[in-house]
């Protein structure tokens, strides 16, 4: 895994991109150390080998989100090396003007082929209008494939939600349009209105505007009213997207509805997620032996239920465990029969945990087998 560690809350300073790995029941060791203003991703290839990008910003002190797309992986991480690496720049940033969002998704395939997703905005020369994009490469290739995804889209589309199979490419943002201070109509700085769906498929890409909600009366009012949750391709091909609605009047951060969109050969249709009540903060999706199951985040617990059915199983957690986000490390796509456990990781990302000082982090194993109870 890796964590984003800082002494401090000035945007003008860097953050250490910090590797750790845990091997059993050892303790948690750390390893290489890299610059950085944002999270960023990791992955590993079917070899083993341990991939990190990282934003690293050109100058902090003048802007954060200026920056370079570092690519580090490290050739001996199968063997438990997380200290040497060798590195490679995907993006590359002169200070001038933005190059790369600061805020990318990322992918690996079942064929090692890698992705990187971002938006840009119309302040970069290099392109038209809004845009979205797409860098590919398998481990051994030479250069990076750059796929322009949509130009002119009439937003900004950041941090998508990616997945890479099967030749095609599948990406999932939600619409961040910032707007200075004192915009008529628009008293919050990002606006949270839209979610969009892009696919390449036979060589070709498609979008699709998975919801709209900017006539809402909340619209004018709110920085957010929607959020994706979860893209996911099972075994089959049809394609699972989850997204949460923010629509209750007086409680602004409360999940109104998740929807949950499934596509596939047979068309689409969208329905209510109920099983997840509206108090769940997050929805993940994993896959053992071709059956699907639903992992229900909520403020102070953790809940998991297999797909379709009604059964809700909390895990058992420590008392301390608040306001996390969730991350799943199975392999997409699903399981082997050779891996035993699920692992996730709970990591504190509510505020009031951090103004507290109980900002505890949690790594969570369940062997494969208890999920027979459900």
């Amino acid at each position: 895994m890796y964590v984003i560690e800082n002494t401090d809350d000035k945007n003008t300073t860097t953050s250490d991109f910090v590797i750790y790995k845990k091997e059993g029941d050892r303790r948690w060791e750390k390893g290489a150390i890299f610059k950085t203003s944002r999270p960023g991703n990791i992955l590993i290839d079917s070899k083993g080998v341990l991939h990190a990008f990282v934003f690293e910003p050109f100058n902090a002190v003048k802007n954060d989100s200026w920056g370079k797309l570092k690519h580090y992986y490290f050739p001996n991480s199968q063997k438990g090396d997380i200290v040497e690496f060798k590195e490679e720049t995907v993006i590359d940033n002169n200070g001038a003007f933005e190059t790369v969002n600061i805020r990318v998704g990322s992918a690996i395939g079942a064929d090692d082929t890698m992705t990187i997703g971002f938006g840009l905005t119309t302040f970069n020369p290099l392109y038209k209008g809004h845009s979205m994009h797409l860098y590919t490469k398998k481990p051994d290739d030479l250069k990076w494939t750059h796929h322009i995804v949509g130009e002119n889209l009439g937003h900004d589309w950041y941090y998508p939600l990616v997945w890479v199979g099967n030749g095609t490419f599948h990406l999932l943002p939600v619409q961040d349009d910032y707007n200075g201070p004192g915009t008529p109509g628009l008293p919050y700085p990002n606006i949270y209105q839209k979610i969009m769906y892009f696919e390449y498929k036979s060589g070709l890409w498609n979008k699709e505007l998975i919801t709209d909600l900017s006539s809402h009366p909340l619209a004018k009012s709110r920085p957010r009213l929607l959020e994706q949750e979860e893209l996911y391709k099972d075994i089959n091909g049809s394609i699972h997207i989850l997204y949460k609605e923010l629509l209750d009047e007086e409680k602004s951060w409360e999940v109104s509805t998740h929807k949950y969109l499934i596509k596939n050969a047979s068309g689409e249709k969208t329905e209510n997620l109920n099983i997840c009540q509206k108090t769940t903060n997050w929805i993940r999706i994993f896959e053992i032996n071709n059956k699907l199951y639903y992992l229900c985040v909520f403020f102070d617990s953790v809940a998991i239920a297999e797909a379709r059915k009604n059964k809700l199983i909390n895990l058992e957690i420590p008392k301390d465990a608040k306001g996390f986000y969730p991350y799943i490390a199975t392999r997409r796509g699903g399981t082997r029969d050779q891996e035993e456990f699920i692992d996730i990781l709970l990591l504190a990302a509510d505020s009031q945990t951090f103004t507290k000082g109980e900002n505890v982090n949690y790594y969570v194993r369940i062997p494969k087998k208890e999920l027979g109870q459900l």
